[in-house]
């Protein structure tokens, strides 16, 4: 049975962690089956959004205990260099929109890789847990970064030192995630009338949007973000959407 499932259904890529038995845990096998999916998804220039998702009844339980048991500390560098880390930048630098589908329990690395994402929806049951530090462990497949980035640094500190999980509700109100449903159904009525709406975009639309969200550094400025919103606009443009759009209005102002 494959542990990660790439769906593609017309500008629409569907990616799922497929180990259900275990909540979804990462080994070594299904973070290179996801970075793989990832970098070909990102590859695709006919695909414009991407949803993530776990099957069964969490999103991921993170780190797979039963291989942890395995690893040498000699080894353990190498290995979060090589497989968390490499998985964690194959989603964050995606250039398609990513949507995170929570609908149970992401915890641990997991959850790091919700957040990797550009939008979470959850259903009242989906949770993030940080229980890294309870395990004598260190945050980890870019906790420490997007967790910082999306509530600050002193919120950041006191979860991750209290190992605290978050209700859907509590990351709503955080606004970590951006929309909660009562259950997957609603959940997944959403998923599709939302990507059905990116997908009446222009093609590229999403990844020229996410270009210019995710500007920073020391170059970045009001003038940088100008010129990078010149040569974005540009290249909307030549795709022929505008040019529709106005004639499709004036028709019907002359009906």
């Amino acid at each position: 049975m494959a542990t990660v499932l790439l769906k593609i259904t017309g500008r629409l890529a569907e990616i799922s962690i497929n180990r259900p038995d275990v909540y979804n845990a990462l080994n070594i096998e299904v973070m290179d089956e996801l970075t793989r999916a990832f970098q070909d998804v990102d590859e695709n220039n006919d695909i414009d959004c991407v949803l993530f998702k776990g099957e069964g009844k969490g999103f991921s339980s993170g780190l797979d205990l039963q291989w942890a048991l395995q690893i040498e500390h000699k080894e353990v560098k190498a290995l979060v260099t090589n497989y968390f880390n490499k998985l964690s930048k194959a989603i964050y630098h995606c250039r398609k929109p990513v949507i995170c589908l929570l609908h149970g329990t992401a915890s641990g690395a997991g959850a790091s890789l919700a957040m990797a994402c550009d939008l979470i929806f959850a259903t009242e049951k989906g949770s993030l847990a940080f229980p890294f530090l309870g395990l004598g462990l260190q945050p980890d497949t870019g906790m420490s970064y997007f967790l910082k980035k999306r509530v600050g640094y002193h919120l950041a500190m006191m979860w991750l030192l209290e190992c605290k999980t978050l209700s859907a509700q509590e990351a709503y109100e955080h606004k970590i995630i951006q929309h909660i449903f009562p259950d997957d159904i609603a959940l997944k009525l959403h998923a599709e009338s939302f990507v059905k709406q990116i997908g009446s975009l222009q093609p590229g639309a999403g990844a020229s949007l996410k270009h210019l969200l995710s500007l920073s550094g020391k170059e970045y400025s009001l003038e940088f973000a100008l010129n990078e919103e010149a040569e974005q606009q540009s290249l909307a443009v030549k795709g022929g959407m505008l040019k529709r759009k106005i004639n499709e209005f004036l028709e019907k102002k002359k009906s």
